[in-house]
């Protein structure tokens, strides 16, 4: 029996494998500089550097650092992109904080948005006022919501996210013990079918959802204008930075 048959398979697909893997990588062809916030002195460069080489990877972002460009609280990285467009996407992706809130929203807000303007002293002061804005293909609505201040869930809260792509994108959070028991004892005493909660993204409510049972299951955030934003969201949850990094330029590099 001849083999081959075998053989020839067998070097093409370890030549198929040898292109694969010489494929070469796109060059950089963008520089930015980050920057550290006045209120963040002592905070390590090399921490924050290898942090935003981890966020790039599960961007799949390939993402260049030189240690001898970053100094004075300031990082100079260089990566890949289309165009500008495309160059702002991926930096606001990198450099995202995506700070989420989770807060009650009081059974009676209507009243007390009313109350606000007619007898302000009467406002509770645990609660402030907050517009949610419904935006679905050419309806629009506006409405005043009364939120607690106190929150029921934060970034600290939560143990893993991910993104997914659809008509409404979404993200869906894992939330670790402390969450979970945080968002089953809020929701216990919330009235089904009435009470809601506010879900604030960035400090912009995205949605304002009708608790209708006890909350324990993982989270799932809706409202997001795009899905590089719910991405960007879910990046910047599994793969956090110290501190929030501030994008002082933007430039392409010389072919």
């Amino acid at each position: 029996m001849s083999t081959f048959p075998s053989l020839g398979g067998t070097l093409l697909i370890c030549a198929s494998l040898a292109l694969t893997a010489c494929k070469p990588r796109k060059s950089p062809n963008w520089e930015a500089t980050l920057s550290l916030p006045p209120d963040s002195p002592g905070l390590a460069l090399t921490t924050l550097a290898t942090e935003l080489k981890n966020r790039a990877a599960l961007l799949e972002i390939p993402l260049k650092i030189n240690p001898s460009e970053s100094s004075n609280g300031r990082l100079t990285i260089r990566f890949h992109a289309s165009d500008k467009k495309d160059a702002l996407k991926r930096i606001d992706k990198l450099c995202e904080n995506g700070r989420i809130s989770i807060r009650a929203i009081h059974d009676r807000s209507a009243y007390l948005t009313d109350l606000i303007l007619k007898e302000p002293s009467q406002f509770p002061p645990d609660y402030e006022i907050l517009t949610h804005e419904v935006i679905s293909g050419d309806y629009r609505k506006r409405e005043k919501l009364a939120v607690a201040r106190a929150e029921i869930l934060n970034n600290s809260h939560v143990e893993g996210a991910r993104a997914e792509r659809g008509k409404e994108h979404m993200v869906h959070i894992s939330l670790n013990s402390n969450g979970l028991s945080q968002i089953k004892a809020a929701s216990e005493k919330m009235q089904k079918g009435r009470s809601r909660l506010a879900i604030i993204y960035d400090e912009r409510i995205i949605s304002a959802p009708v608790v209708t049972q006890e909350l324990w299951t993982p989270v799932t955030l809706e409202g997001f204008n795009s899905f590089e934003e719910a991405e960007g969201l879910a990046a910047s949850l599994n793969k956090p930075l110290s501190a929030q990094l501030l994008i002082e330029s933007l430039m392409p590099l010389a072919p």
